[in-house]
């Protein structure tokens, strides 16, 4: 599975393969001189070494020492060699440099272009996506998660590049100086690999339950903070610092074992890395004294030694970053795999009458596979008409609504606007065609005026601004604001009541000017008096538009020339109002309740 998610990660790349490669190539030639400094370096030991034993032994007070032995030649030839390591070294620095800038830049872009795709993914997704996870466990998996990927990228696609061919270069030079010796450090490979293969696969599993669990900590907290209010007035405080407690208790055990066995697995492999070297350098030596191998050549090989194990090390101390970073791969590319909407028809069919007549035939649909919520709706509204659907709770009117905006694709019958079946317009052609309010108003932040034009992408004028907001009382109290209709509203709109924002969210239906508009418990946030000042200026906003008001006050609907009287997501009653009050029927029961 890991294997699967860095492959997708990697797929990314493919688009800046010149950018991969140049960075590879220098990569390479970044290796390559740091590689070749030890055997150049091992021929200053050699020439020390050489020059002693050239030396004379002098006898001075009774003691015997070695005088001379280097000659000003040898002295010449390591201060060359000094210089030659000092421009060798020079370079491999140039190119690691530009080596790791090449590979940070593909790295942004990869997550750049991971971040563009779940944007993407986030509006072709089903609604059914959002209705079963918590914001806060979708944003873990946009913010935390992707940066996990980020980090992992980050810091290690560089060092994984040089670490391959450090293990290439050093084995190549290794078997150049003594193939005894490098079968040694050869054989501690696979000892490194055991010691410390079980405890990434440990460590493995609890970075994915680590990252499942900072998205539900994250659910959590976004839960709590929207809804503060109900926690105060509940006294649920102690109740939800409980809960807090418990999953932060185990996102830190998760966390300490994740980082605890990825930490152990350095030691590990350094304690074998370390008994190889010991070997190398016993073995080395007893070459050296053989005389099979020069001083030069033992330093020289012991230092490869201890730079072919670094590769092995290095990558089972990045295990941490790595799994993290499949673990939450694994939780991207969910997201990124999750169902879409059934794709727009390529070359949608626009209608050539835009009256608003709307037709449902025999509409079946369900949220779960197999269980049908609406059996056989039908229903047939006539341009202009107001249709009012009415029932208990749960009835399905919302749900007919989301139907008819294709928020939802329905299982079986069809549903038709202005001679066209929904399903062969796209998206965007069928939905600039209504206007919507709802009872949960939606205000971003931003300025009065911005948040007024957001339900259209045509210019607005001020005046058209200033005439939707006047057309439903909205206007005198935005004046009243410092600003105006240049006023900033807060996140959520918070620093204006909840009244004014039911009165913006009209205006800007007004401002859409659509053919059907659709009501949805649209003045139940307002005082009675700002309710009849609306319901006066929806009267002229429906003429001549279908409409589509979902009411619970049955006295506001009494002149729409359709009520449809829904239960247990089926039409159970169809009229006006004076017909349904006539047949004495479920419709006459629920009204007369209201005024019991």
């Amino acid at each position: 599975m890991k294997s699967q998610v860095f492959k997708r990660i990697f797929s990314y790349m493919k688009k800046y393969m010149g950018q991969f490669l140049s960075a590879v190539v220098a990569a390479f030639f970044g290796t390559l001189f740091t590689v070749i400094a030890p055997s150049i370096l091992g021929r200053i030991s050699t020439i020390l070494y050489e020059g002693i034993g050239d030396g004379k032994w002098v006898k001075e007070d009774g003691v015997y020492f070695q005088a001379g032995g280097i000659s000003l030649g040898k002295v010449g030839s390591i201060v060359y060699i000094m210089l030659l390591l000092a421009i060798i070294y020079l370079v491999a620095w140039a190119f690691a440099i530009l080596s790791n800038n090449l590979f940070a830049r593909i790295s942004a872009k990869v997550v750049k272009d991971l971040r563009t795709d779940i944007d993407k993914k986030m509006h072709r997704m089903k609604l059914d996506y959002y209705d079963t996870r918590t914001n806060g466990e979708i944003l873990s998996v946009i913010t935390n998660d992707v940066d996990a990927i980020n980090t992992a990228l980050g810091k290690n696609l560089y060092s994984a590049v040089t670490q391959v061919f450090t293990a290439i270069g050093v084995l190549l030079m290794m078997l150049s100086i003594n193939g005894w010796l490098t079968l040694i450090a050869i054989a501690m490979v696979p000892v490194t690999l055991l010691a410390s293969g079980s405890i990434i696969k440990v460590s493995s599993q609890n970075y994915k339950e680590q990252q499942n669990l900072l998205g539900d900590l994250n659910g959590y907290v976004e839960e709590m903070v929207n809804g503060q209010n109900v926690v105060t007035s509940f006294n649920y405080q102690g109740k939800a610092l409980a809960k807090f407690e418990e999953i932060n208790s185990g996102l830190q055990g998760k966390a300490k074992k994740a980082e605890g066995y990825a930490g152990s697995v350095m030691p590990v492999t350094q304690a074998v890395n370390n008994i190889g070297y010991a070997v190398s350098a016993l073995v080395g030596c007893m070459f050296a004294m053989k005389g099979s191998l020069t001083i030069g050549n033992v330093q020289s090989i012991l230092q490869y030694t201890k730079n072919f194990s670094q590769p092995f090390t290095t990558f089972a101390q990045m295990s941490g970053q790595l799994s993290a970073a499949a673990a939450a791969g694994e939780r991207v590319f969910g997201l990124l795999d999750a169902e879409e909407e059934i794709p727009d028809p390529k070359d949608g069919k626009v209608p050539t009458v835009t009256d608003g007549a709307v037709d449902f035939s025999h509409v079946q649909f369900g949220y779960v596979p197999g269980k049908l919520l609406m059996n056989d709706v039908s229903i047939h509204v006539k341009p202009g008409q107001k249709c009012a659907i009415v029932g208990p709770t749960g009835a399905g009117k919302t749900t007919l609504i989301n139907l008819l905006m294709r928020f939802y694709e329905i299982n079986g019958g069809s549903i038709v606007v202005d001679g066209i079946d929904t399903k062969e317009m796209t998206r965007h052609e069928l939905r600039k065609h209504f206007g919507m309010v709802l009872q949960d108003t939606w205000l971003f932040e931003g300025t009065i005026r911005d948040n007024l034009k957001y339900s259209t992408d045509r210019e607005v004028t001020d005046e058209e601004i200033e005439a939707a907001a006047a057309s439903v009382c909205a206007d005198a109290f935005i004046r009243t604001m410092p600003g105006g209709y240049d006023m900033v509203l807060s996140k959520g709109a918070e620093n204006i009541s909840q009244g004014q924002r039911q009165l913006l969210t009209i205006a800007r239906a007004i401002i859409a000017n659509p053919e059907i508009m659709i009501l949805d418990e649209a003045t139940s946030n307002v005082d009675a008096h700002t309710e009849q000042v609306i319901q006066n200026a929806m009267a002229t906003l429906m003429k001549g538009r279908t409409s589509f008001v979902i009411a619970h006050r049955l006295s506001t609907i009494r002149d729409s020339d359709m009520i449809l009287y829904m239960e247990n997501g089926d039409i159970k009653e169809v009229g006006n109002h004076d017909e349904l009050m006539a047949k004495n029927g479920k419709y006459a029961v629920l009204y007369n309740s209201q005024f019991a």
